[in-house]
């Protein structure tokens, strides 16, 4: 009976750590989802990209085929300027995988367009792996625009 008891506190005991694991690895993929955000607001989407990019990425394209590979993202940024947009977004889900290594997040973006002097609106979603080093990089990228919120 003390051996099945103990067994049962120690299962739980896990179970409980996990779910804090979870938590804390939700907490960490939107603290680095925003960060990116930010790194996009303030140095351009460019290099807030390639920056939290994973080497074997996939950006998802409208009407293209998708980027695979961080080296091919640099060579579509090399080709594309920045300076005419700001692109931002903010997440309003994160979830965790229970092995707290992939996770994912979703929300809202915000393009402005410099010279049409335009906000475009859209979804996103990014799909987060945490490295060996302990850092969180996206290995899946994709969205769409909507209409402007309400």
């Amino acid at each position: 009976m003390k051996k099945l008891l103990l067994f049962l506190l120690v299962g739980l005991a896990a179970c409980s750590s996990s779910e804090d694991r979870q938590k804390e690895a939700r907490k960490e993929i939107l603290s680095t989802d925003r960060a990116f955000s930010a790194r996009s607001a303030q140095n351009g989407m460019q290099e807030a990209f390639l920056f939290y990019a994973a080497p074997d990425m996939v950006k998802l394209q409208d009407g293209r085929f998708p980027v695979v590979g961080k080296e091919e993202l640099k060579n579509v940024f090399e080709s594309t300027i920045d300076t005419m947009f700001r692109l931002t977004w903010q997440p309003t889900k994160a979830e965790a995988s229970k092995s707290c290594d992939l996770g994912y997040t979703f929300g809202n973006y915000e393009l402005y367009d410099f010279s049409r002097q335009e906000i475009r609106y859209g979804n996103y979603f990014t799909v987060w792996r945490k490295e060996k080093d302990g850092t969180w990089r996206w290995v899946l990228d994709g969205g769409n625009s909507t209409p402007r919120p309400q």
